[in-house]
């Protein structure tokens, strides 16, 4: 699946920073569960101090790691190679396909899966540029810089381990109220683009671009009087500033 990349991805040198900490009590609080059967996790993720962090707290008894990746295609290669029960995803993994793609592939190949999206975005659109992200049925959903402990995680793993994964709630962010289209429309705007360059891409009027702009303004609470102003303002928006 093709798609636009964000113009920035937030900053997540502070949460790999806190990464060690919170990894060293994942192996306590998974240990709080258990089962008769071993947990076979998948984990893809392309920050490598968070993905050999979780790989070496999450090894147990009563879990297996059977691959441990940083990009997409290794871990849809691994897939079509070996089964697990429950996939820990990034979502943006900084190529051409997201973390929720894998999971799609995942699903597709084991209908029973459970996935544990690990992410640093609350609004899974804004690390897709804007486009809509279907998220597997199975999931827990976990934004990395409110995690405090390793205890959201284990419970998560647990949770899509035994299929009561309920996928992500609204998120609380202005953003949320954005339709997929008027999130597409912002992220070109976040780029650069101007109006006749977001109605080429798009396949819209430049007329069409205005008038999502204005309603994305109005939704967002962005006076429409700030002339080129407005563009900065909902630009900061998107990006988070």
């Amino acid at each position: 699946m093709a798609r636009l990349m964000p113009a920035t991805t937030p900053k997540t040198h502070h949460v790999t920073g806190r990464v060690q900490n919170w990894a060293r009590q994942l192996s306590v609080s998974c240990s709080r569960y258990h089962t008769d059967m071993v947990i076979r996790i998948g984990i893809v993720e392309d920050d490598t101090l968070l993905r050999t962090s979780l790989a070496q707290s999450l090894m147990g008894p009563e879990r297996e790691i059977i691959f441990s990746v940083g990009s997409a295609r290794e871990a849809i290669r691994e897939l079509s190679e070996v089964d697990v029960d429950v996939l820990i995803a990034d979502i943006h993994l900084g190529s051409e396909l997201s973390g929720a793609d894998v999971a799609r592939v995942a699903e597709e190949q084991n209908p029973d899966i459970g996935v544990v999206y690990l992410t640093s975005y609350e609004d899974p659109r804004l690390a897709v540029g804007g486009a809509p992200v279907l998220l597997v049925k199975n999931s827990v959903y976990l934004v990395k810089q409110s995690i405090e402990s390793g205890t959201e995680l284990a419970e998560a793993i647990e949770t899509v381990r035994n299929n009561k994964g309920g996928g992500l709630s609204t998120p609380a962010t202005p953003l949320a109220k954005l339709t997929d289209r008027q999130m597409q429309t912002l992220a070109l705007l976040a780029e650069g683009l101007s109006n006749k360059e977001i109605a080429r891409k798009r396949g819209i009027t430049e007329q069409s671009v205005a008038i999502s702009i204005n309603r994305i303004s109005k939704v967002l609470g962005v006076s429409q009087h700030l002339d080129r102003n407005q563009r900065v303002h909902l630009a900061r928006v998107y990006l988070g500033k």
